[in-house]
């Protein structure tokens, strides 16, 4: 078993570009990593108890996780797009939770990480039911999918602002 401690090294690997890194449906747990280089104290504040927006990007086998973090006074503050292919995962780690009623709901932890390899911030949040059915679905429909590294690329390539996706609010 793994300990957490904000303000201690992190323990579990990092990668080494910046940004949101999605490990859902794994073992041992369902997380998104931030790796925040120079990470402000109003980005803690943000990530810990701001409001968070993400949206979900999903067509053919391809999937984008696009992740906002709003500042005390509710102004959007980070924003991160994360690529997501449940195939990269080995098939004995995969955790596919069976979708048992339509009020469930998908627990994330977010961890943020600062250049140092220091673990900032911690805060448990969950999808909302109608969020958690829509990822879970294009998942089962990713497993049977071909690859499709192109309509990713043409995702991440595109302006943020002009992006056209279904967007929820994590919940407490």
């Amino acid at each position: 078993m793994i300990t957490l401690t904000v303000g201690e090294t992190y323990p579990v690997p990092v990668p080494d570009e910046a940004g949101a890194h999605v490990r859902l449906l794994i073992r041992p747990g369902n997380y998104v990593q931030l790796v925040i280089p120079g990470m402000t104290g109003q980005e803690e504040t943000a990530i810990n108890s701001g409001l968070i927006k993400v949206g979900l990007m999903y067509e053919a086998g391809a999937m984008l996780i696009l992740f906002q973090f709003h500042d005390a006074e509710g102004l959007p503050l980070m924003f991160y797009e994360a690529p997501f292919d449940i195939k990269a995962w080995p098939s004995d780690i995969r955790r596919l939770p069976d979708v048992e009623n339509s009020e469930q709901r998908l627990p994330i932890d977010i961890h943020a990480i600062d250049e140092n390899g220091i673990f900032r911030a911690l805060r448990h949040v969950f999808m909302p039911p109608d969020m958690t059915l829509k990822f879970l679905l294009a998942v089962q429909d990713q497993m049977a999918a071909l690859p499709n590294p192109e309509r990713v690329t043409s995702w991440l390539d595109a302006d943020p602002k002009l992006r056209q996706y279904e967007g929820w609010i994590l919940e407490n």
